[in-house]
């Protein structure tokens, strides 16, 4: 650890009245991978102390606020522990380093780094778009993106997912929900297909059967908010094998279910932003030409809306954490989590990114952010 102090010796943390860390490391030095994201810096000082945090190198990507892009900000102690966050930009070439100087009124004074990976320009994040989370991609996984034909003949996003090619599965699926998206009666494609975005030999082969081994096709992206007379790809696009996983049968047509039927109760005019997907791995399937594909462990919902439903805002211009609600559901994919409640299997959005390490919904106002992705109200939702 390096902590810098008045003098050329090195100062501990433990000797002096006042210290930060990263909270991920413990330490002045952290590493992460090239995605956009955000760092905790745990203070301890006592009560009343001011420190000014100050950006000495890497301030055009790594600052205090997002929103302003800030390399500077100074804060007083309300308590003995305090946390603040430092914000990264995502990094599309070389690795490179950002220095942090952090000095306290009580004279300690620290330097902390920063090491981001390098990146690749080939991943696209549109922040635009409110039901993405930050796209992060680890050893295998890919960023894949599909559009389609509105109902005004338009091209408008029909969902992103985060897809696995070594398991040939999506950990993430993320899509909003509007009556944009289902305009005409229902008709269910079943246009099971390869993912033309992904090499074949990558994807579960669907087409006219379904899983072996005890699991059934289970949408991520569901059909049904996919439907518009004149776009026949809408839906079609849902049926991609990239966008399916292997559910247990009771699972998908129980408690599961009627999650999916909240989110369609939930459609709004502002847009209901949903990101489906699963986490760990709990066996595998085999598709019809004997190919493995993972089973997931458990499987999640987040979902977020304005409170009223039509501000006619963007996400990013609501700073009031009173007009937004946001939840989550988790449970495993077996057929134990067909009983009790719905509301049984409710959890906060914070909680599914603590599981996961997923972060969702990155283009909430960073001062409101931790304040709504913590609700858990299940009435807020319908869920009795």
């Amino acid at each position: 650890m390096c902590a810098c102090g008045s003098d050329s010796e090195e100062v501990r943390p433990d000797d002096t009245s006042a210290s930060v860390a990263f909270r991920a490391s413990g330490t002045t030095e952290s590493a992460v991978g090239s995605f956009e994201g955000d760092l905790m810096l745990d203070f301890s000082a006592p009560a009343g102390t001011s420190y000014t945090i100050s950006m000495t190198e890497g301030g055009s990507w790594c600052w205090t606020s997002r929103l302003h892009q800030s390399t500077e900000k100074t804060a007083v102690m309300a308590a003995a522990m305090q946390s603040e966050k430092i914000y990264l930009a995502a990094n599309q070439s070389a690795a490179r380093t950002a220095r942090i100087s952090v000095i306290f009124s009580t004279g300690e004074s620290y330097s902390l780094t920063v090491h981001q990976a390098a990146g690749s320009s080939s991943v696209s994040f549109n922040r635009a778009w409110a039901e993405l989370p930050v796209c992060q991609t680890g050893s295998n996984q890919t960023i894949v993106d599909h559009y389609c034909t509105g109902k005004d003949g338009r091209k408008v996003r029909n969902f992103t997912m985060l897809y696995d090619t070594k398991e040939c599965i999506a950990r993430w699926v993320a899509y909003p929900i509007h009556s944009s998206y289902m305009e005409a009666p229902y008709v269910r494609s079943n246009a099971w297909a390869y993912d033309p975005k992904v090499p074949t030999n990558q994807q579960a082969d669907l087409d006219g059967r379904s899983y072996q081994g005890g699991y059934i096709r289970g949408h991520q992206c569901m059909s049904n908010h996919r439907y518009v007379q004149a776009s026949s790809e809408m839906n079609a696009q849902t049926f991609y094998s990239t966008n399916i996983m292997p559910q247990n049968s009771t699972f998908n047509s129980g408690l599961w279910g009627s999650m999916e039927q909240v989110c369609t109760a939930q459609a709004c005019s502002d847009t209901l932003y949903c990101v489906t997907g699963n986490w760990g791995t709990r066996g595998y399937a085999t598709d019809q030409n004997g190919k493995r594909i993972a089973a997931p462990e458990y499987c999640f919902k987040v979902i977020l809306r304005t409170r009223s439903g039509r501000t006619g805002k963007r996400i990013d211009q609501i700073t009031d954490a009173s007009q937004l609600k946001a939840i989550g559901y988790w449970a495993a994919n077996a057929s134990s989590s067909n009983s009790g409640n719905l509301r049984d299997y409710t959890v906060s959005v914070s909680e599914i990114e603590r599981k996961t390490g997923f972060k969702f919904f990155p283009m909430l106002d960073e001062k409101i952010a931790e304040q709504v992705k913590a609700q858990n109200n299940p009435s807020d939702f319908g869920i009795n």
